[in-house]
């Protein structure tokens, strides 16, 4: 990428190394940022909201898209449109709106949508839609000429490849931090932490506190006896009073959360909400069994079709410690960009929770050039089709 010239884009970058880099704790938030609700649809809520409002969404019923608003206290050098992921809060997770504000503070305008699917822990295919809409309502905000750039965390690759595979010449460019181009393998590693590639696979450190979302998911691939709306819920529950939680990611934290819902799930289904909360065995083989019935049912969340048909550049991001999708994704999502578009790779090992302290010369030589790599390309959003 070419050397920075333009003095705001300077500032950018500079911004974007302060505030990402590890000298700054991950608890202290930029300053002077202006935050707005910005509804684009009205609806019902989902997720975490309508949890706390006691109006469970109704299948059917519009869905609301809310997005907050993060305002630069300039004018904007680019904009951003977020793809979350699968977190019931959406953009008011602590980490999120930190990273949002972070952007806004390098002169971004940025967008963050409450995706309703993904608040409601669910990969549906309306995902990618609301965020198209969210998209095409997003550039009658942005100057003329001006093209915004899609970031994507975790499971939100999928939806945001797909808009800017859908909207050819209007996007500048997808970064994906936490991605994955395999949809099979990456649920398959959340139960039994297995990476799986091409030159094989690798045993890894994996979050257990993700299961329940993961047979939300998988549910109507399995054999269950009887209405499932109480075993929904509990997963859910589970997942409202455990996820953000380091601490019960350690071995046998998470049962006495687990045991504690099980009264609410009737007899039947019981053993298969605990196999789902990880605190009794068989979680690998139900998972297998349940993709094998799935088949081709959930092919559209796959971002291989979307990488297809993609004409914008894409900046793939992964960090090396990372437990809810292994780093062997990232490579493989680089891989799957044709060829005649631009790509970049960073793996880094600066936002993991292993192996703080031990880094080699070496090692320590190649996450300063990762975060480099990753602050410039974040720093040239608006720019990347023509840099890249």
């Amino acid at each position: 990428m070419p050397a920075l010239i333009d003095p705001r884009r300077a500032h950018t970058f500079a911004s974007l190394l302060r505030w990402l880099g590890p000298w700054v704790s991950e608890h202290v938030v930029p300053p002077g940022i202006r935050c707005e609700g910005w509804v684009v649809r009205d609806g019902q809520l989902h997720g975490h909201r309508a949890h706390r409002a006691g109006t469970p969404p109704v299948p059917g019923r519009p869905s609301r898209l809310e997005v907050l608003l993060y305002h630069p206290r300039t004018e904007p050098v680019g904009t951003y449109l977020i793809a979350p992921g699968l977190h019931f809060l959406g953009p008011d997770d602590p980490r999120l709106d930190r990273f949002c504000r972070i952007l806004a503070r390098a002169g971004f305008l940025v967008a963050a949508p409450f995706l309703p699917a993904y608040v409601d822990l669910e990969v549906r295919p309306d995902a990618p839609d609301d965020l198209e809409l969210i998209a095409r309502a997003l550039l009658e905000r942005t100057p003329p000429g001006q093209r915004p750039a899609l970031f994507s965390i975790s499971f939100g690759s999928w939806p945001a490849l797909e808009v800017a595979a859908r909207m050819p010449g209007v996007i500048d460019a997808v970064i994906t931090f936490g991605g994955y181009a395999d949809f099979d393998a990456s649920v398959r590693f959340c139960v039994d932490g297995v990476m799986r590639t091409a030159g094989g696979d690798l045993k890894l450190t994996r979050d257990p506190l993700n299961s329940p979302a993961l047979f939300l998911n998988l549910l109507r691939f399995l054999e269950v006896e009887g209405d499932t709306r109480a075993l929904e819920s509990a997963w859910r529950e589970m997942v409202y009073r455990t996820w953000g939680r380091m601490e019960l990611k350690a071995p046998g934290r998470l049962e006495p959360f687990a045991r504690e819902l099980v009264p609410t799930v009737p007899q039947a289904q019981r053993g298969l909400f605990l196999i789902g909360c990880g605190v009794e065995p068989g979680a690998s083989e139900l998972v297998a069994s349940a993709l094998r019935r799935a088949g081709e049912t959930l092919a559209y969340a796959s971002p291989r079709a979307a990488l297809e048909r993609i004409d914008c550049p894409v900046v793939v991001c992964h960090g090396r410690d990372d437990d809810v999708i292994p780093w062997g994704e990232a490579e493989k999502l680089v891989g799957a960009v044709p060829a005649a578009v631009a790509k970049r790779l960073y793996l880094t090992g600066l936002y993991g929770h292993t192996g703080a302290g031990k880094a080699s010369p070496r090692d320590a030589v190649r996450e300063v050039q990762a975060l480099l790599g990753i602050a410039r390309a974040l720093a040239h959003a608006g720019q990347l089709r023509e840099l890249l």
